[in-house]
């Protein structure tokens, strides 16, 4: 896929990897189109996109709120048109155990990325449709795929992602847009800071694996956009890990199981 001339929509672009991504369509030439809960950090990527000669525009929302989605779905189709792309990017949630996590906590989890990502793409979708082509890309953790002990509703709400994300590819097989999973091991990003205690539940096993940059992740992504990839997976590593968890399931537990400790 060219990206030049193209319109891309990415949710969670305040910060982070939707930020980093954003930087990189529009170096591409992409029209950016961000959307966030934080107008100020939105601005604030918007700025430095501009300074670079890019072409972005801005949209403060809550998508973690359905009226909010459908509200700024509306605002975008009237305003920009049809995207090109999607990145279904905005993520959030701590790290905790079953008993550790409330309704609430559950509830919030799943909103956001699950919720967010189901409601916007349905909300643009059918002009995606008109046109006939198009690439939504659903971001996610290896936790889509892997399973570790103490971050339970995180990890059951990327599993959702993933479900979504081949769904949605088969029910638009035909239509002209594809579908991309892009899913990411350890990441350098606020994240840890944002969310404490969840750096010190990554399995031990991931110690042996690099930590990606939130550049290295967006040029992944866009990489994978243009090449029409259906799969993003980095660090490579995780290839050989998923593949021992389909054949060996027991071998990979105890690997997960591995240095940890219930919480107190």
């Amino acid at each position: 896929m060219n990206i030049s001339g193209c319109t891309a929509i990415i949710t969670g672009a305040s910060s982070g990897i939707g930020a980093a991504t954003a930087r990189a369509l529009a170096a591409k030439g992409a029209r950016v189109v961000l959307i966030a809960r934080d107008q100020q950090r939105l601005e604030a990527v918007a700025s430095a996109i501009q300074q670079s000669n890019g072409q972005v525009q801005i949209y403060p929302a809550d998508l973690s709120d359905a009226a909010a989605v459908a509200a700024v779905a509306s605002t975008i189709l009237d305003g920009v048109g049809a995207p090109n792309i999607l990145i279904n990017n905005a993520g959030a949630g701590r790290w905790l155990s079953v008993l550790e996590t409330s309704a609430k906590d559950v509830e919030e989890m799943m909103a956001v990325p699950y919720f967010a990502a189901f409601n916007l793409t349905r909300e643009l979708l059918p002009a995606m449709k008109r046109r006939g082509s198009g690439c939504i890309v659903n971001v996610t953790s290896v936790a889509s795929r892997l399973t570790w002990p103490g971050a339970t509703a995180y990890i059951a709400a990327r599993r959702a992602m993933d479900g979504f994300d081949q769904g949605l590819r088969l029910e638009l097989a035909g239509s002209g847009i594809r579908v991309m999973l892009a899913m990411f091991g350890s990441i350098e990003t606020a994240y840890w800071a944002n969310n404490p205690g969840s750096r010190e539940r990554l399995p031990r096993i991931t110690s042996l694996t690099p930590t990606l940059t939130e550049e290295q992740v967006a040029a992944a992504i866009v990489s994978g956009i243009e090449a029409n990839r259906r799969l993003v997976l980095k660090p490579s590593i995780f290839r050989f890990v998923l593949g021992l968890n389909a054949l060996f399931p027991r071998t990979t537990e105890r690997l997960m199981l591995w240095g940890w400790r219930p919480p107190v």
